[in-house]
Parts: C-alpha cells; structure tokens; sequence
C-alpha cells in the first residue's frame, strides 16, 4: 500500500467530514503526532487502528484504501456526493445533466 497516497486519502476524507486532526486522534485513541505521520504518508496504521479509523470516518476499507484510483476526480466526487442531502443531488443533477 502507498503510504503517500493512504495519507492524503485519510485527510481528504477527515476534512470531508470536518474533523480535526486533534478531534480523530482523539476518536481513535491515538496521539495527535501520530494522525500527523499518517497523513503525511510517514507510515500506515495498525489494524486496530485501521479499523477505529473506518469506524469513525463512517468509510468502508476499501474506500479508505483506496484500492483502484483508477480516476481520481471521480473519486473526489463521489467522496463529495456521499456527503450531499436528498434535496442537494437532485440540485447536482440538475446542474450535471446541465452542463452536459
């Protein structure tokens, strides 16, 4: 696994769901110094951690993996859509189908 990209994978998605560094270090039990390394790619997490971190991030494995990054806008947008309200895609719909 990249640990680059793990990183900047863990804090697009900490900042999709407007966490902190000090409030997920604080949700997993770890130090702050230590969601620091991760998401700049220093290491990987423990399993244990790993776990605690999907929990939290309410993401699947393979989603913070991100096994296949096969289109990266794709996937910023579907990180993006899987914040979105009902009434808040029928509006980006719209807007797709618009410039489409």
């Amino acid at each position: 696994m990249d640990k680059k990209a793990f990183g900047q994978k863990l804090r697009n998605i900490r900042k999709l769901r407007k966490l902190t560094q000090e409030a997920l270090a604080e949700a997993i039990d770890i130090d702050l110094r230590q969601v620091v390394r991760l998401e700049a790619g220093e290491c990987l997490p423990s399993l244990e951690n790993f776990i605690k971190l999907t929990r939290v991030l309410e993401v699947t494995p393979n989603e913070l993996l991100n096994l296949k990054p096969e289109n990266q806008i794709k996937s910023d947008i579907y990180d993006l859509l899987s914040l979105a309200k009902d009434d808040q895609l029928v509006l980006i719909k719209k807007l797709i189908l618009a410039i489409m």
